[in-house]
């Protein structure tokens, strides 16, 4: 009787834990930046996640033009509901763009861009430490901004984020999608598709390194923007404390379809 309720205590001593280690979507921060990925955690209950790319610059060379195009403060904004659910919106606030066309001309715009609603959903949480997290991302586009940076009419897009945490140091990261985007026209919308693979290194608890890269298939109707860009990005995040984290990092242009070179720095907090 006395080995039966040691036993018995031993379990009972041992369910918190397993409580806390069936949950990927424990009450941490969880930041979707840097990389090209996203990854499959929820923000928790009740809790206020902002993430805001302080600043962001893309190079663009095509056939004697040149595009440089700046964001200031691209956020997204989200917040849990129900443990395995979080509302999300997004906001462009002000965007720059520079173009000098083949005989040197150059237009300048200063514009608003657009905002996004969402929803995200865990469809699998991991269990422990190590293991696989995957979710569910719908967002709509609202154009309310101009271009050339806004998009100049609605779209929609739909993510499948998968996360493998191999150990505490390396994580793996796989992101499909699927867009009805908006044509470069600014008017009507085509299919956009592919996805994105990342590995994440852990120096230690606080300092991440991520490697990632993307492919996607543009349909756009003018064949001037028609193709299939692909892009590597390498990144570094840095947290402060259990509630900040600060990242910089490149992406650079893996073929002529894609953007010359982008650099971005940006913060995430949770309230």
């Amino acid at each position: 009787m006395q080995n039966f309720i040691r036993a018995l205590a031993g379990i009972m001593a041992c369910v918190p834990v397993a409580a806390m280690a069936q949950n990927s979507n424990v009450d941490r921060l969880c930041s979707e930046r840097p990389g090209l990925t996203t990854s499959a955690c929820i923000t928790a209950p009740g809790r206020l996640q902002i993430e805001t790319g302080l600043g962001d610059w893309t190079l663009e060379r095509r056939d004697g033009e040149r595009i440089d195009t700046v964001l200031i403060a691209d956020t997204l904004i989200r917040y849990g509901i129900g443990g395995k659910t979080e509302l999300r919106l997004g906001w462009t606030p002000f965007g720059f763009q520079r173009d000098r066309d083949t005989d040197a001309a150059v237009m300048r715009a200063r514009r608003v861009g657009d905002a996004t609603i969402g929803i995200k959903t865990s469809i699998v949480e991991r269990k422990g430490d190590t293991g696989l997290a995957i979710s569910s991302i719908a967002t709509a586009l609202l154009p309310v901004g101009r271009q050339p940076i806004g998009a100049g009419d609605w779209g929609a897009t739909f993510q499948l984020p998968v996360t493998y945490r191999t150990s505490k140091t390396i994580s793996l990261q796989l992101t499909p999608t699927v867009s009805a985007a908006v044509n470069d026209s600014g008017e009507g919308r085509h299919a956009l598709y592919g996805g994105a693979a990342e590995i994440e290194y852990a120096f230690s608890e606080t300092l991440k390194a991520d490697l990632s890269a993307r492919i996607t298939r543009d349909d756009d109707p003018d064949r001037t923007v028609r193709g299939t860009p692909a892009l590597g990005s390498l990144a570094l995040s840095w947290q402060s404390n259990e509630n900040t984290q600060f990242d910089v990092g490149t992406n650079i242009g893996l073929n002529k379809a894609a953007p010359d070179v982008e650099a971005f720095v940006g913060i995430s907090h949770r309230f």
